[in-house]
């Protein structure tokens, strides 16, 4: 008997991943009678109710969905198949209210989302919901590239992510891509709101995963209607980050570094037509990519603006005749602290190299810091 109950519930775990298909209305409903209290199954029969037209049918699963998703405390999951219900019938001002009061009342996970919704007022919810856009990706799907803009915070539906990062010279013992699943809420580099972030890693789909997200740009318009939606929305990104570490990158200067001298060749269109030269040292080098800091007779007189070129750089650690000449993009471009003063950095991103190139690039690294 448990290994019948524990054989039913892998299946309805590969049918709401996506891993198993069931076509037939008929064979959901049964299994909703032997699960009766699984919103995962609600949903996917409300799904496939859209697919065959059944939108009124489709909505009552959807509103059953939601509301065994607040009992069982997934706040989020419940505020999507409302979004989805609400895209077949448009909600009267009393049921919106009556999903409002449902989700501050019942809250059994205390967790930094669910918080985050409990303590929204009526009008800063409804500006937040409708202004999400809900994502559904396969598994292999990458979300978003190293050096890419952040401009949107994510929250999880249901899914699983998975993060690529490129170890730095202080993290010398991993060598090798590293690989972390992600199965928290939240996900998105977007704070402080009012300055431009770059991705630090790879994010891609390790299963069907569905997404939710607001771009950076609502959250300020959100912001200036509802004043109090920006620190809440903050204070959410640092409880959540507190509970789940993300790879911390700093962007200051560690005063034990040894500085590898750089010279910087931006390209205008491509590797024939030289920009301007810049020269200057890398600190925090990985391989992919860089912070260069530049020397102060270099400056450029508008460095936001060499965001997106193409460079060629040439370095070579102190006292080697060894230089490397490698190929890539700038990301950012801002000021950074420094033990003489604040100075211009620009953030770099390598492209792709051959496996002697990045072999030779590990050994750079390498060879640097054990030279401290």
């Amino acid at each position: 008997m448990a290994n019948t109950a524990k054989l039913q519930s892998s299946i309805v775990n590969q049918i709401t991943d996506g891993s198993i298909t069931i076509d037939s209305i008929g064979e959901f409903q049964s299994m909703l009678k032997i699960f009766p209290g699984n919103p995962h199954l609600h949903r996917a029969l409300a799904d496939l109710l859209i697919k065959r037209k059944s939108f009124a049918a489709a909505a009552e699963y959807y509103d059953k969905t939601a509301a065994i998703f607040i009992d069982s405390g997934f706040v989020l999951q419940a505020v999507v198949a409302k979004m989805m219900q609400w895209q077949i019938v448009k909600p009267s001002f009393k049921a919106i209210k009556q999903f409002y009061h449902s989700l501050i009342e019942n809250n059994p996970r205390a967790t930094p989302l669910n918080m985050f919704f409990a303590g929204l007022s009526f009008r800063e919810l409804i500006a937040l919901i409708t202004r999400l856009e809900r994502i559904v990706l396969p598994a292999g799907k990458m979300v978003k590239k190293f050096g890419d803009p952040e401009n949107s915070l994510y929250m999880v539906v249901s899914g699983q992510l998975r993060r690529r990062t490129y170890p730095s010279v202080q993290q010398s013992e991993e060598r090798d891509q590293c690989l972390e699943s992600i199965e928290s809420e939240i996900f998105g580099e977007i704070f402080p709101l009012e300055e431009d972030h770059f991705s630090q890693s790879y994010t891609e789909t390790a299963t069907r995963v569905e997404l939710v997200k607001i771009s950076r740009e609502s959250l300020i318009d959100i912001s200036e209607l509802f004043p109090s939606i920006g620190p809440a929305v903050s204070e959410l990104f640092a409880n959540h980050r507190q509970r789940n570490p993300a790879p911390h990158v700093d962007r200051k200067l560690r005063r034990h570094s040894i500085p590898v001298r750089v010279t910087l060749e931006v390209h205008e269109y491509d590797e024939l037509t030289s920009l301007l030269k810049l020269s200057g040292f890398a600190r925090d080098l990985s391989i992919g990519g860089a912070c260069l800091v530049l020397d102060g007779d270099t400056q450029p007189s508008r460095p936001s603006q060499l965001i997106g070129k193409s460079v060629t750089i040439m370095m070579s650690p102190p006292n080697d005749a060894m230089t490397l000449n490698i190929k890539g993009k700038i990301i950012w471009s801002q000021i950074i602290s420094t033990e003489p003063g604040d100075a211009q950095a620009l953030g770099i991103q390598f492209n792709a190299m051959s496996p002697n190139l990045s072999g030779l690039l590990l050994v750079f690294a390498d060879n640097l810091y054990h030279a401290r």
